[in-house]
């Protein structure tokens, strides 16, 4: 049995998820199962597939269905290692990661979920912006520390049971995330590891006005399912308070992205079932 199975979506990305699997073959253990779930309608990743070491583990599954939770979901069904985690195709990971990640989880069992931090290429924080460098994760702080492509999840059976909910289209892996823990297990962040991810954030000049909107409904209806009134009435207050902020500072642009975002946050929650693709 692998110890660890990476399960990555892609569609769309070659160069990008070249880097991905160089990154994950330089983690140097034989013990790593990739599963590719390719939703890509061409044979595009195919060639680079074939350029893998032939003694990696690499299961190539082919879904015509374009939504990354179905996916994940797919992956998960396939995968057979101890430690599940699901990058990016726009991700990749720093030399001796799984090393330390796969130390964690022996010196502490009490946990089945680790989120690790998340930098872009300049070393600035591009996810899992929490005010504490280590902490449990729990309701109040499961947006500012789950990252879909910075988990490892230790429990893959109960992982299969809660699966990721396709008519999420923002905000799934936190949705995830809260259900494996209303099962019982328990998770940490710890921002001292981290993987590389890109910034796409509200001030990152990455985003469009609707793709704000459609992040903050994701979020707002995330919230009201979970019952989380406190937690997205302090959301709104700070998409609006950051606003006014980068307003101060000329920054027009940025400000009219935070203020799309909280827009979104607001309608998400108020009208969830309203589309905001």
């Amino acid at each position: 049995m692998p110890r660890f199975s990476l399960i990555a979506p892609t569609l769309g990305r070659t160069a990008e998820l070249s880097e991905l699997l160089a990154s994950i073959i330089n983690q140097n253990r034989n013990d790593i199962e990739i599963v590719i779930v390719d939703q890509n309608e061409d044979e595009r990743i195919l060639p680079l597939l074939a350029e893998l070491p032939k003694d990696l583990s690499v299961l190539h599954l082919r879904l015509k269905e374009k939504n990354v939770s179905a996916a994940r979901n797919a992956g998960m069904d396939a995968a057979t290692g101890e430690i599940i985690a699901f990058p990016d195709d726009d991700c990749y990971y720093p030399p001796d990661l799984l090393n330390q990640v796969d130390a964690w989880f022996r010196e502490n069992p009490r946990y089945s979920v680790m989120a690790v931090g998340a930098l872009d290429h300049d070393g600035v924080a591009s996810g899992n912006r929490w005010l504490q460098d280590a902490c449990d994760i729990g309701a109040l702080n499961v947006l500012r520390t789950t990252f879909c492509s910075s988990l490892f999840i230790s429990d893959l059976a109960r992982s299969r049971e809660v699966r990721f909910d396709l008519q999420l289209n923002r905000g799934e892996e936190t949705d995830f995330v809260l259900r494996l823990l209303s099962t019982g297990l328990r998770g940490r962040f710890d921002r001292r590891l981290h993987i590389q991810h890109p910034r796409r954030d509200m001030l990152s000049g990455t985003v469009s006005r609707e793709r704000a909107i459609s992040y903050g409904a994701g979020m707002g209806r995330l919230v009201r399912r979970h019952s989380l009134l406190l937690l997205w009435c302090g959301l709104l207050t700070y998409d609006i308070a950051r606003a006014l902020l980068v307003s101060a500072r000329g920054q027009f642009v940025n400000a009219g992205f935070c203020f799309a975002h909280a827009e979104g946050l607001f309608r998400g929650f108020v009208l969830p079932e309203s589309n905001y693709e």
